[in-house]
């Protein structure tokens, strides 16, 4: 009777750690980070990059460049992205990044959409993205393409007119602040 018992205890024993022991030597993928979306998360010194990609606008042609960024360091941090495709096609583009929590790329957002042009790159694609800060070195990695198939990104496809549109409208903004600057100019020669 006691042999049984003590088999049956060695039996259980067993069982129990045969099924738990994986656990003793395999390592737990759900320790590691990971960036949850579609995007990737990249670490820049002062500013953490959180869900990064690009979504093609309406042409197929433009991507809006689609991003969080988490600025602890209470100061706003430049951050520039170059994005290489096949060799030397490349684009730039550029953020001032405010402290705390930023989303970028949101044409309803507080920030300006920032659009790259990138000849040949299709959604599904994924293209190189080297990160920098002014004096620190660069950090690179893959960046994906997406486009409006899924509904979560559909409000950052821009439409096909918009770089058009932002280009317009720059220029309006300068020829609006030059006129102002001369008629200043000219009031303080009237004043004197």
């Amino acid at each position: 009777m006691k042999i049984r018992i003590a088999s049956s205890i060695a039996i259980a024993a067993a069982l129990a750690l045969g099924a738990t022991g994986c656990s003793l030597i395999a390592p737990q993928g759900t320790l590691k980070p990971y960036a949850p979306s579609d995007g990737v998360d990249v670490n820049v010194e002062g500013v953490d990059v959180r869900n990064i990609m690009l979504i093609a606008d309406e042409t197929g042609e433009n991507f809006n460049v689609v991003f969080g960024a988490v600025n602890l360091t209470g100061a706003e941090q430049e951050l520039a992205v170059t994005f290489m495709n096949e060799g030397t096609q490349q684009a730039r583009a550029e953020f001032t990044v405010p402290t705390g929590n930023t989303l970028f790329g949101n044409p309803e957002g507080d920030e300006a959409p920032v659009v790259v042009t990138i000849p040949g790159l299709q959604p599904g694609a994924t293209i190189d993205a080297y990160f920098q800060q002014p004096g620190a070195a660069e950090v690179e990695h893959k960046v994906p393409v997406l486009d409006g198939t899924l509904a979560e990104y559909r409000a950052y496809v821009l439409p096909a007119n918009f770089v058009e549109e932002a280009t317009a409208d720059a220029k309006d903004s300068a020829t609006a602040t030059k006129d102002a600057a001369a008629e200043t100019a000219d009031e303080a020669k009237t004043d004197k």
